[in-house]
């Protein structure tokens, strides 16, 4: 059964985007292959430009979207699309994709602008069964 962490943010010094951009390197390390589900196109080029500029010493590979024949470790997408097998779901939309189930994990980022919708996600993850895990940062 998928496992569903929920990331919250607290202290001024983390940035969303920032600790996005540190998740992706982290499950890149591991051989995690993401599905960065982004709010909206804008956030999407955003959070592929922090990925080429956060670390000067190391190289997430990461692209907007998939070619032919290879599957990218992080794959941007602010469209509802999990195009190939992927085991970590990143989710910043406002909605629970259809298809979360499929991913190992899914991650939640609860932000002080995003609480209303992150509580309607938890409750939704916790109705159905899922194991729920909560991490303040």
């Amino acid at each position: 059964m998928t496992r569903i962490d929920f990331y919250q943010i607290t202290q001024s010094s983390h940035k969303e985007d920032d600790l996005v951009c540190t998740l992706c390197h982290k499950a890149y390390q591991n051989n995690k292959k993401v599905l960065l589900l982004t709010a909206d196109e804008q956030q999407s080029e955003r959070l592929d430009r922090l990925l080429w500029t956060q670390h000067d010493d190391s190289f997430v590979p990461h692209d907007q979207q998939e070619q032919d024949g290879f599957i990218t470790p992080i794959l941007i997408n602010h469209q509802a699309d999990p195009r190939g097998e992927r085991d970590l779901l990143i989710n910043l939309s406002e909605e629970i994709p259809v298809y979360f189930a499929q991913f190992e994990r899914v991650l939640e980022l609860v932000t002080e602008q995003n609480k209303s919708t992150a509580r309607s996600h938890y409750s939704y993850y916790k109705d159905r069964g899922y194991e729920l895990n909560h991490h303040t940062l």
